[in-house]
């Protein structure tokens, strides 16, 4: 279908691709196989670590590239570029909170696989994996308002944030979701995988919470999948409207992708880019 040249798929894993309780995205099988057979490249886009991406894709080899850190790493074949901030300045600013907050503190970055793996619910080789973290680090913690609040301030003294995923508060860079799609997408046009054109490139994502907003706002169609557990939530998108997925997780991920697929397939310029 020559009209679909130029497409790229950006997707959040946990509690989007990947189900929430079990992180199967089996029920996403049909939509990623007709990506596939169009020659669409996939992008994963996770506060996963790089190391994690890499052992899922190994397996069920899904994704053209890996996104790594709330954006914060990026790998596309063999090229790796870190977008996202020095470790010591993750780990001092992560000290810092824990001796000024009313909670017990951990981050993923020094925590063991077995605290990992009970804080998440992963096995203890992918809880492993998940510890190897360059320029973030997810809070393993039960704050109140006003730790969070003042774990924010912390952050941005050190030149960081605190993101609220899907599971955990993440402390990372101003780097985010939405910037490196955008670093992502020239990448790609070097490896010759997308036009040189971007206006010949047509950009969806699919996310489910607050950290997905900077990629679907600089996304030409935005997905929101409702979260599995809970109200859905209201995310912030600079004006622009996203699209209402019907279920959550990988159900409502494949039910997206083949109607805007379907709508592509059938009417071309029906799609309108939102900028």
């Amino acid at each position: 279908m020559q009209h679909l040249t130029g497409l790229v798929v950006f997707t959040d894993l946990d509690g989007t691709l990947l189900d929430h309780d079990d992180y199967s995205w089996e029920a996403a099988h049909p939509a990623l196989t007709r990506l596939r057979e169009n020659d669409i490249p996939v992008l994963a886009i996770s506060s996963k670590t790089l190391a994690e991406l890499r052992a899922l894709n190994a397996h069920h080899h899904l994704f053209a590239g890996l996104i790594g850190e709330n954006g914060g790493a990026i790998e596309i074949n063999s090229d790796v570029r870190q977008l996202g901030p020095q470790t010591a300045t993750i780990d001092a600013a992560r000290n810092e909170i824990a001796k000024s907050v009313s909670v017990p503190v951990a981050g993923f970055r020094t925590s063991t696989a077995a605290e990992i793996a009970k804080a998440t619910g992963l096995p203890l080789a992918d809880a492993a994996l998940a510890g190897q973290r360059n320029c973030s680090d997810p809070l393993i913690w039960q704050p109140t308002r006003a730790d969070i609040d003042q774990a924010g301030n912390i952050a941005r003294e050190f030149g960081l944030k605190l993101v609220k995923g899907g599971r955990f508060y993440t402390l990372c860079g101003e780097t985010d979701k939405g910037s490196a799609t955008q670093t992502a997408l020239m990448m790609l046009q070097e490896t010759g995988k997308l036009p040189q054109s971007r206006a010949a490139i047509t950009t969806i994502a699919l996310g489910d919470s607050p950290n997905d907003a900077g990629m679907l706002a600089h996304a030409d169609i935005a997905v929101q999948i409702p979260v599995k557990h809970g109200p859905v939530p209201q995310l912030d998108l600079g004006g622009k409207t996203a699209r209402l997925a019907p279920k959550p997780g990988p159900a409502g991920w494949n039910i997206m992708i083949n109607l805007i697929l379907d709508d592509m397939s059938q009417t071309p310029t029906s799609i309108t880019k939102a900028r």
